[in-house]
């Protein structure tokens, strides 16, 4: 049994009712396979769960690490706002990265949120992570967050009994609005936080081994890596709130302790006030992903200065560039827009792939869903290059705000009706809403790039926001499904 698996096999023990997610590496297959219904954006896919958790139904949310970013405001005041039955945010970190445009720690969404986060470093104890999760979301009636990577997901155990969790119903209880937003505050730190710390310190995702005078603490993935080596070992099953008296034990009965994690210094930086501690932050460990292999030689230098090791910076080319499908039936719009003499900011998509040779079609692209915006702030006018899942993701609310403000933008949405990059997940199709909403104008693909060009041009020429929306189809489709 893999990752993938035990995730599927917990929700269905913990009987998860409710279970919504946005698509993207590592997560879509995970789920796909656990059957969970797609979400235009991940604010909305929490949003659905907290609904579902209030009327008393368990709820799951599985998202990328970027797409915490755009569930931040209900996660955060979900904290002291009170749930009802147990959800969790189950988030796959894109260590790499390897489909994502930015490394991110989800880690850091922890204290961020103030609310528990689980690192399992196994299929084993992400299944058991899973149930402790939905145990203490409803016993402290917050959401909790458990964080995976691809390698956990990938990595193999042996069968996993199932572990039925009874179902318990509750629903968001009307007393919470008795005390302000301060006094929820209050007892969220003072009680249900104080709980969520001694839960930290007796889980049984704990895992402690004593042998010698070096330690490792460990997080996640590379607790598993760190198996074996002939020292101590620490692997703590939460990264917040840490179980302070076990590191603190751990810690005074060692003389070195090296801290393992990917891909930032989060442990690391807690600790870092103790001279013992090396990791990251000492050079002793790379930053991002680590191997096994990283940790030995972290270990051979642990006494000293580690060597400083040259930096690399990987290329596109070295990674192995992936440029538009040679059949797709938006060239012609890529090959005009770089023709076209203005500013183009792209989207989070297949567009990304247009902002290298032989194409440059894009000058920036700062997320999904952005391209309007950002071409809003364009010091003359501009171009936001975005694509139908994008345009629903985020990118209407700057369109309505363009309309709104008058901004001087012409928007070029691909319609291809799926989320082509991350699986071809169907997107919703919103061409009455752009009809409704602004000067719109549509164009049939494939065609030539001279009559794509002069449509560009045409819309350029016209004064304040209009929408020209290419309609295509992705030759990698076959009825909703990648060849």
């Amino acid at each position: 049994m893999n990752g993938l698996q035990a995730a599927v096999q917990a929700a269905e023990d913990a009987a998860v009712a409710v279970r919504t997610y946005v698509p993207g590496y590592p997560i879509t297959d995970l789920a796909q396979a656990l059957a969970c219904q797609i979400s235009v954006n991940e604010k909305v896919a929490l949003e659905i769960a907290l609904g579902a958790s209030a009327t008393g139904l368990r709820s799951l949310v599985v998202v990328k690490q970027v797409g915490m970013n755009i569930l931040a405001d209900p996660l955060v005041i979900s904290a002291t706002h009170g749930i009802g039955s147990g959800l969790v945010v189950l988030v796959g970190d894109d260590l790499g990265p390897r489909g994502s445009q930015a490394e991110m720690d989800s880690r850091f969404y922890g204290p961020l949120s103030e609310l528990p986060l689980l690192d399992p470093r196994s299929p084993g104890l992400l299944h058991a992570a899973l149930l402790e999760g939905y145990t203490l979301s409803e016993w402290l009636r917050i959401p909790v967050i458990v964080r995976v990577t691809s390698r956990l997901l990938a990595a193999g155990e042996r069968y996993l009994p199932s572990r039925p969790l009874p179902v318990t119903g509750q629903r968001f209880e009307m007393d919470n609005w008795e005390l302000t937003a301060k006094g929820r505050h209050q007892r969220h730190h003072d009680r249900i936080m104080a709980f969520a710390q001694e839960a930290s310190e007796s889980s049984p995702l704990n895992h402690v081994e004593i042998i010698g005078s070096i330690g490792i603490i460990a997080s996640g993935f590379p607790a598993s890596l760190a198996q074996g080596l002939g020292v101590s070992l620490l692997a703590p099953g939460y990264s917040y709130p840490l179980p302070d008296r076990l590191l603190r034990r751990f810690i005074d009965g060692h003389r070195l302790i090296l801290v393992a994690e990917e891909p930032e210094p989060f442990l690391e930086s807690m600790l870092s006030a103790n001279p013992k501690i090396r990791g990251k932050l000492t050079g002793h460990l790379p930053r991002g992903e680590l191997e096994r292999s990283d940790i030995i030689r972290a270990l051979e230098k642990l006494d000293g200065r580690p060597d400083k090791m040259p930096q690399t910076y990987q290329s596109a080319a070295e990674r192995g560039y992936q440029g538009v499908c040679p059949e797709c039936p938006f060239r012609a719009i890529f090959s005009a827009l770089a023709k076209v003499d203005v500013p183009v900011a792209g989207d989070a998509g297949c567009s990304i792939r247009a902002t290298r040779p032989p194409f440059s079609s894009a000058d920036v692209v700062y997320g999904l869903g952005s391209s309007a915006g950002v071409a809003s702030g364009f010091a003359g006018k501009g171009i936001a290059l975005m694509g139908d899942f994008a345009l629903a993701h985020s990118g209407l609310a700057g369109l309505i705000n363009a309309v709104w403000q008058r901004r001087d933008l012409l928007a070029v949405v691909l319609k291809n009706d799926v989320a082509a990059m991350t699986g071809f997940q169907e997107a919703p199709d919103l061409s009455a809403v752009l009809e409704a909403l602004l000067p719109t104008r549509f164009l049939d693909l494939p065609a030539y790039e001279e009559e794509v060009e002069a449509a560009i041009r045409e819309e350029l020429a016209r004064r304040g926001p209009s929408v020209l929306v290419a309609c295509g189809r992705c030759t990698k489709r076959v009825d909703g499904r990648q060849k």
